[in-house]
């Protein structure tokens, strides 16, 4: 394997499904030898629709799998069960997802085998609990985690994020939990086992909604975030339609009184609002807030959306166009520039282009490409590879202690990444700074407490030289230096990596930039709806026939953090191995672009421009795959049915063991093409229960499904939660 990228020489063992499956192709593309193992009748993500072309091979497992090496094991063997040991034994991390209380091999086993082995367990909702063997899927890890009770709105069914996003978050913390346990189990040399549970992971990158629960005296006014369409909690941000139909991400948030209310005046729009002295400051604007977005979106109906974007990002202005996928891939200057799709070869395809790292460093190796096919035999893992180094006091219960972050971020993306390494024991100094230090930055609001705790704070005025000297001091004293100014910023402070190289040679710095540190579209100010309109992700975020909807929560800004606080640890291992640090490009944008990957993919070799799909599986692969009303206001439940066994089981419960043999609903082809008559049929059933029965009764039957959970479900009456003791007071 490949002796570049910041992981070089760390091996990686992963058996899991789409939980965590992302976690090895993130680790590989950092340069891990990363084996995947599967059963010998091939790997499941093979079967997943969409593919390529005419072909068999998945779109889902070119993706996925990129950089990985393949191997088929028969498990159900005790040879098969052997040579997993054998690799185990000469690995540094192992990844699977085994069903609590059936592992494969155990901890004991494992250990004896491999003392210093970072073991990561991730399952649906963890190794223990009244929860502990629930089936999921995407659809309803979001039900149950809380993101579908504020995706959609008042009108519509509580709504699953479209693309396989509760996998992509769980991958993020999979890989983040890895390397942090392998950094502990190097400097114990014990084995660390890491229990994550996808639950409380998702639960945990839902914005408002925890927030709200936590903070019900706040301006919401509740403890229960609602749906309310592409409104923000803060009613700041919103889509509106532009004059040629396509939706425009549009806020009043930013630099309202110097910018957008000269603007509106140029245009003459609503001059009563445009009358400066009747908005004097931001607070006369939030004052005022149902009325000065009025004016906005009947502003937005007279312009043409494409030339409005960039008048706005000219503006410096967070506007973003709402794009479909064909549009997001072939309209935007930024991938080119970038070359963030580069043509790879796809066995029994051809060339295709092929959408590139999540992050960047200065420590990377080629291009992302399709995972290979191996034999046992070309594993070439015969005996254990050589130690890490620790870097530091890495404990157990504390895998960063010792390592020092320097961190300049502000809102959610940057601090909720830092709050991750303050989590693992980092010491983080949070800089605060006068210019950014209003409104949701401050101490004392609820989005500053949420996304901050476990950290040290200062202030420093970055305009003055003894400002500047102050932080090039501490500087030197970090390992880590993560900021998200404009791009450029730090390097005109001297903070960049080229600026410490001769005081702090092994520093990291990492950019969290809206579009990246280079390319036309550098100098854009985006916030997560931004990244959700122009990737795709609003666009598809619909029920059929809308694409004004979108995510209800900042779903890239919580997955960028994550991405934070990896890189930080990519750099960490690439110092220890080499002394030096790196320069590291976290550009919220291309992350945005490749959790849409697959989609993606599908467009780029298939010509596939897809539309919203509601919660219907998007490729097709499970029917019925909704949210269906249940008996009580606004209480739904998720139903997930992959197969016909599956199918015959639901029809069971349902007390209609006629549908099993219905022509409409006979086979999976014809529930797909009669999937209106299948979803009335399974709401006549559930409208009359009990979410929590309906879910309980088709888990008993092997069913994914569970309840749409909301804020206060999930701080009050999750009973998995509670008996993990996921919540905890402090002193």
């Amino acid at each position: 394997m490949t002796e570049l990228g910041p992981l070089a020489g760390l091996r990686v063992l992963e058996l899991v499904g789409w939980n965590g499956v992302l976690a090895g192709r993130l680790l590989a593309d950092a340069g891990a030898d990363v084996v995947r193992v599967v059963p010998p009748g091939g790997d499941p993500l093979d079967s997943e629709p969409p593919f390529f072309g005419a072909t068999t091979v998945s779109i889902q497992s070119a993706w996925y799998n990129a950089g990985k090496s393949v191997v088929a094991v028969d498990l159900g063997s005790g040879a098969g069960r052997g040579r997993l040991l054998e690799l185990a034994a000469a690995c540094d991390i192992l990844i699977e997802d085994w069903a609590p209380g059936r592992p494969i091999l155990t901890t004991a086993e494992l250990g004896a085998s491999n003392p210093r082995l970072a073991h990561i367990s991730v399952t649906p909702m963890g190794q223990d609990g009244p929860w502990a063997g629930l089936r999921t899927n995407d659809l309803v890890a979001n039900a149950l985690c809380g993101a579908a009770s504020v995706t959609g709105n008042a009108d519509t069914p509580p709504l699953s994020g479209y693309g396989n996003q509760t996998h992509h978050t769980v991958g993020l913390y999979t890989a983040i939990c890895a390397l942090a346990a392998h950094r502990a189990a190097v400097s114990t040399g014990e084995l660390q086992h890491v229990d994550l549970s996808a639950h409380e992971a998702l639960y945990s990158c839902t914005e408002q909604l925890v927030m709200e629960w936590f903070f019900p005296d706040g301006p919401w006014q509740t403890n229960t975030a609602r749906r309310q369409g592409s409104l923000h909690w803060s009613n700041a941000y919103e889509v509106y339609p532009s004059r040629d139909g396509h939706g425009i991400m549009i806020t009043a948030a930013l630099r309202f009184v110097d910018v957008l209310l000269p603007w509106l005046k140029e245009e003459g729009a609503a001059q009563d609002l445009a009358d400066a002295g009747k908005y004097p400051d931001v607070s006369s604007m939030i004052r005022n807030l149902p009325y000065v977005m009025k004016v906005l979106r009947e502003w937005i109906a007279t312009k043409e959306a494409e030339p409005l974007f960039y008048e706005g990002q000219r503006r410096h202005q967070p506007f973003g166009i709402v794009w479909n996928i064909g549009e997001a891939v072939d309209r935007s200057p930024q991938i080119d520039a970038r070359k963030f799709l580069r043509n790879v070869d796809v066995a029994g395809f051809g060339r295709v282009r092929f959408p590139g790292r999540l992050f960047r460093t200065s420590a990377d190796g080629s291009h992302p490409a399709p995972g290979r096919a191996v034999s046992l035999d070309e594993v070439g893992w015969t005996e254990p590879g050589p130690a890490s180094a620790s870097g530091g006091t890495a404990t157990s219960t504390r895998p960063l202690a010792g390592v020092r972050v320097l961190d300049f971020t502000h809102v959610l993306a940057g601090p909720f990444g830092t709050r991750i390494l303050g989590d693992l024991g980092a010491d983080v100094l949070k800089v605060g700074t006068s210019a950014r230090g209003g409104g949701a930055n401050t101490p004392d609001h609820p989005y500053y407490v949420c996304w901050n705790r476990n950290k040290r704070s200062v202030s420093l005025n970055m305009g003055t030289e003894a400002g500047r000297a102050i932080a090039r001091r501490l500087a030197t004293k970090c390992d880590i230096i993560i900021e998200n100014f404009s791009a450029g910023v730090l390097r005109r402070w001297g903070l960049d990596r080229d600026g410490l190289a001769d005081v702090n040679p092994g520093v990291s710095v990492i950019s969290m930039g809206g579009m990246g540190q280079d390319g036309p579209w550098s100098s854009f100010v985006t916030f997560a709806p931004t990244i959700h309109a122009l990737t795709g992700l609003t666009y598809l975020t619909n029920t059929t026939g809308r694409h004004d909807l979108g995510y209800g929560f900042s779903l890239t800004d919580h997955l960028s953090g994550l991405a934070g606080a990896l890189a930080a640890q990519e750099g960490l291992a690439y110092r220890d191995r080499t002394g030096q640090g790196l320069s590291i490009d976290v550009s919220q944008y291309e992350l945005g672009l490749g959790l849409m990957g697959p989609a993606i993919l599908d467009y780029v070799a298939n010509g596939t421009n897809p539309e919203p799909t509601g919660n219907r599986h998007p490729f097709g692969a499970w029917a019925p795959h909704g949210i269906y009303r249940c008996a009580g206001q606004d209480r739904w439940v998720a139903i997930a049915v992959q197969g016909d066994t599956q199918w015959r089981a639901l029809c069971t419960i349902m007390g209609e063991p006629a549908h099993a043999s219905d022509p409409r609903f006979v086979t999976q082809e014809r529930r797909l093409a009669n999937q209106d008559a299948l979803d009335a049929s399974i709401e006549a059933w559930t409208s009359t229960l009990d979410r929590n029965d309906a879910m309980r009764r088709c888990q008993a039957a092997e069913i994914a499904a569970g309840a749409v959970q909301d804020g206060a479900d999930l701080g009050e009456r999750d009973e998995q939660l509670s008996a993990r003791r996921f919540f905890a007071t402090h002193s």
